[in-house]
């Protein structure tokens, strides 16, 4: 058996590597999916924070322009409805301190919350303006109940001595003079500061969850790319080393012959045990063939194998029977041992005589029979020569064994002749011969 320079590859190995793999590959995709969901799920908690800053943001912006419209209101029509709607947003509703614990809650940015921060304590500042004129708008529509937060506020001695008229037109220049006006455009420019500053952390903070996203979707599909190459292989070597060498082999057994050793490591041992199963089985079948066709002592064709020949073969054929002269004698006088040899000597004669493609075979104890196929009456002297040969040889001594001779009948078969008839003829011709003293050989008279 040829050498393997290169070790077979085993598909345990390979199956180890490429589960390894996939398992590997696919405890990082489901890392990947986390972190990519972690990230979608941050960035939806930003977006919701900023979305709650701004609100927050604009809540107070809101609150504060309410408390200066309601104020600013009063003031001009004395409806006591706009005082309470005042009053309500800046001690109940308070939607600027809502404002600014919703901004602390939900940002991180401490120049937002700063911004918000100092808006809130000019709103405040502001507030103060706003209940001063209130007071004195209060006091020139003559409104005498007046709650707990507005009576609270005092108002300077000169101020009380105004008439109404004077006290709505010093409320009103309170709420709409340059002071007032100013300090509004500084909360408003505080909460765009804080607006503006929120817009700038989003933006940063998206813009890193998208690369972080780009990055995390990369990998992923380099992870299934990699899952799926893994996965292939793993197919095709499953083809490449067990499929298609199976279906080469299903082949093999078919044709009754040997498997080529070809595949995975695993499938190579099982072919060589096949292959050495196979040549027993093939040896042991052929030795069986060989002992039902073959004479065990001799070699050459037994009885069985004779009469299957001559059935086939008796058209244009030439029958030759042989037997040994005086056989039993051989076994009385110098033992059955040497009889035996006698047997082997003849039937090995008669082999190397004529042609390879004639049959030679043992037909009984001492009989030895030849069908020459493809012959015709035209060749006698060409089988007499070779009988005469056979027979100068076996009475040769120099072997070391007896000298013997041989009685032989010969009969030529035609088309359509019976396998007796011919058997017959030649045995006539075999008695002729032993009937005139036998050691000689005679043809029958006639093509049967």
């Amino acid at each position: 058996m040829e050498l393997q320079t290169k070790r077979p590859r085993s598909m345990r190995t390979i199956s180890i590597y490429s589960i390894t793999a996939a398992t590997i590959l696919a405890i990082a995709t489901f890392v990947v999916i986390q972190l990519s969901l972690a990230t979608q799920r941050e960035e939806s908690r930003t977006n919701v924070e900023y979305q709650r800053c701004q609100e927050a943001v604009q809540s107070l912006q809101d609150a504060s322009d309410y408390l200066t419209t309601e104020a600013r209101q009063f003031a001009t029509t004395g409806e006591v409805v706009h005082l309470n709607n005042y009053l309500h947003e800046l001690t109940e509703d308070d939607r600027r301190a809502s404002a600014l614990h919703d901004l602390r809650e939900n940002a991180s940015n401490n120049e937002a919350i700063a911004a918000l921060s100092n808006a809130r304590t000019q709103s405040d500042e502001l507030a103060e303006v706003e209940l001063y004129a209130l007071r004195l708008a209060a006091d020139a529509h003559g409104i005498i109940t007046l709650p707990e937060s507005l009576r609270n506020v005092t108002i300077t001695d000169a101020d009380a001595s105004l008439s109404s008229e004077e006290k709505l037109l010093k409320a009103n220049t309170l709420l709409t003079d340059n002071d007032y006006t100013a300090k509004k455009l500084n909360i408003h420019d505080d909460v765009q500061t804080c607006s503006d500053q929120l817009v700038h952390e989003l933006h940063t903070e998206l813009e890193a969850t998208g690369t972080r996203l780009a990055t995390l979707l990369v990998l992923l599909h380099l992870f299934v790319l990699l899952l799926v190459v893994v996965v292939a292989f793993m197919f095709a070597s499953t083809a490449k080393l067990l499929l298609q060498p199976i279906a080469r082999y299903g082949a093999s057994i078919r044709a009754n012959e040997p498997l080529e050793p070809d595949g995975a490591q695993e499938l190579r041992y099982l072919i060589l045990a096949y292959n050495d199963m196979y040549e027993q089985t093939t040896a042991r079948t052929q030795s069986l063939d060989h002992e039902a066709h073959n004479d065990a002592l001799t070699g050459v064709l037994n009885r069985g194998s004779f009469d299957a020949l001559l059935t086939k073969h008796k058209g244009h054929s030439a029958l030759i029977l042989v037997d040994i002269d005086n056989f039993k004698q051989f076994n009385d006088e110098q033992g059955h041992e040497m009889g035996d040899a006698i047997l082997v000597e003849v039937a090995a004669t008669l082999y190397s005589s004529f042609r390879s493609s004639d049959y030679v075979c043992r037909i009984g104890g001492d009989e030895f029979a030849v069908i020459m196929v493809d012959a015709h009456p035209g060749l006698k002297n060409e089988i007499a020569r070779k009988i005469s040969n056979v027979a100068t040889f076996l009475r040769d001594e120099s072997n070391g064994l007896p000298a013997a001779t041989i009685s032989v009948g010969i009969a030529f078969g035609s088309p359509g002749c019976a396998d007796d008839a011919l058997f017959a003829a030649a045995d006539g011709a075999l008695y002729e011969v032993k009937r005139k003293g036998r050691d000689g050989f005679a043809f029958a008279k006639e093509t049967v």
